[in-house]
C-alpha cells in the first residue's frame, strides 16, 4: 500500500515523511545511480502527498539551538527555480536540466511551458496541460559527469485548474519523481516547483492552489540516517 499523507505546508510534509520512513521503509543496496555500490537507501515502496498551502513557509526549520543543518534555504530554492527550472541554457558537459525539458522548443512554435500556459489560458479545464521532463532516449543520452547513466529524477509536471469555493478556478500541480532524496531534495524541489506553479497561475490568470507529489523511489541515504533520526527523535533501537 502507498504511504499517503496530507500536509499544510512543504516542511509539514517533509517532517511527516522523514518521521514515518523508519517504520515503513525497506533498505535498498544501491546497485545503480547516485552512490552506486557505496551507500544504501531507506526507501518507501510508494508514497503520495497532498500539500494544501505549499506557498507558506517553504523551508524546514531546525529546533532552536540544534546543530542540525537545515536541508535547504529560501535563497537556494529561489536559485533552483531561476536556474534549474526556468533557465534552459546548459552548462558545459550537462546533457539536460529540468529547465531544458520544461522549456524545450516545440515543432509548431513556442516552448513546451509556453504552450501549456497558453492551453491553461484558453481552455483552463483541460487534462492535457502536462509538461514532460522524461523521455525514452534518457536511457541512452543522460550521462552524468561521472560517466554513468543519470536520467532525470523528475519525470512530469501535470497542471490542472480545478474549482474551489465560490466556483473560482485554482491551479494545482502534480509531480512524479522516479527517485527522490527526501532529506535534501524534497523541500528544494517542491519549493522550486511551487514557484513555477505560481508563475504559471499568474500568466494564465488563475488562482494559486495546492500541490500533489508522488514517488515509488522516495528515500534517504545511509549517510543521512543519523541526522534524520536526530531531527525526528527516532532513535535507532539496539539490534
Amino acid at each position: 500500500m502507498p504511504f499517503c499523507i496530507s500536509a499544510k505546508t512543504i516542511p509539514d510534509a517533509w517532517f511527516q515523511l522523514v518521521y514515518n520512513l523508519f517504520d515503513r521503509a525497506y533498505e535498498q543496496k544501491i546497485q545503480k545511480g547516485s552512490f552506486e555500490n557505496e551507500q544504501y537507501r531507506l526507501q518507501y515502496p510508494s508514497m503520495a502527498v497532498h500539500i494544501e498551502r505549499p506557498w507558506e513557509d517553504m523551508v524546514p526549520v531546525m529546533p532552536p539551538g540544534s546543530s542540525i543543518p537545515a536541508p535547504t534555504s529560501m535563497d537556494y530554492i529561489e536559485d533552483y527555480f531561476a536556474n534549474y527550472l526556468m533557465d534552459p541554457q546548459l552548462a558545459e558537459n550537462e546533457t539536460y536540466r529540468y529547465s531544458s525539458r520544461i522549456h524545450n522548443p516545440m515543432p509548431k512554435g513556442g516552448t513546451q511551458f509556453e504552450r501549456i500556459i497558453g492551453m491553461l489560458k484558453e481552455t483552463p479545464l483541460t487534462n492535457q496541460a502536462v509538461v514532460e521532463i522524461g523521455a525514452p532516449t534518457d536511457l541512452d543520452v543522460c550521462i552524468g559527469n561521472d560517466g554513468k547513466l543519470d536520467p532525470p529524477c523528475l519525470r512530469l509536471l501535470d497542471f490542472k485548474a480545478v474549482p474551489s469555493e465560490g466556483n473560482n478556478l485554482v491551479l494545482t500541480v502534480s509531480c512524479y519523481f522516479r527517485s527522490w532524496d527526501l532529506w535534501a531534495g524534497f523541500p528544494t524541489n517542491l519549493g522550486g516547483i511551487e514557484l513555477l506553479k505560481q508563475y504559471a497561475a499568474q500568466e494564465a490568470g488563475l488562482q494559486n492552489g495546492p500541490m500533489y507529489a508522488y514517488s515509488a523511489g522516495a528515500h534517504i541515504y545511509g549517510y543521512q540516517e543519523d541526522l534524520a533520526r536526530l531531527r525526528t527523535l527516532r532513535i535507532k533501537k539496539p539490534q
